[in-house]
């Protein structure tokens, strides 16, 4: 096996390992709720409300009137 060969081979290696290490990942843990965190937000990322429960962005940002 010429060394090319050996480190495409191995460049590749690398590339799959890192990209499975993240799908394995823990997701980051649910951020405070607030109009700045969940308008920079998907509407899907939780955030958790001042009472403790977990709420979606997307609701948060229909039940709160959030200026902008």
């Amino acid at each position: 096996m010429n060394l090319s060969k050996l480190a495409r081979v191995v460049g590749l290696s690398m590339i799959l390992s890192v990209t499975s290490l993240a799908a394995f990942a823990d997701p980051p843990a649910p951020q405070p709720c607030s109009c700045n965190y969940c308008s920079h937000s998907p509407s899907t990322r939780s955030c958790i409300n001042f009472d403790g429960t977990t709420l979606t962005c997307g609701y948060y940002l229909a039940v709160t009137l959030c200026q902008g």
